[in-house]
């Protein structure tokens, strides 16, 4: 029997337990959202806005 299955093996019979802890902070997510949202219509606004500038000034010339 190779090493791998003897630890495997000894791991198994242990009895130990394990915790784990998940900690969901809503108001952090909601925050983040919040940020997104406000990039993508920034974004957005942003483009149109500057398309129009250069339509306007290309219409001048």
């Amino acid at each position: 029997m190779c090493k791998c299955k003897k630890k495997a093996g000894s791991l198994a019979n242990a009895n130990r337990e394990a915790a784990v802890c998940v900690t969901v902070n809503v108001t952090n997510i909601v925050k983040y959202i919040s940020f997104a949202g406000i990039a993508i219509v920034g974004i957005i606004f942003g483009t149109r806005c500057y398309a129009e500038c250069t339509k306007e000034n290309r219409k001048e010339e």
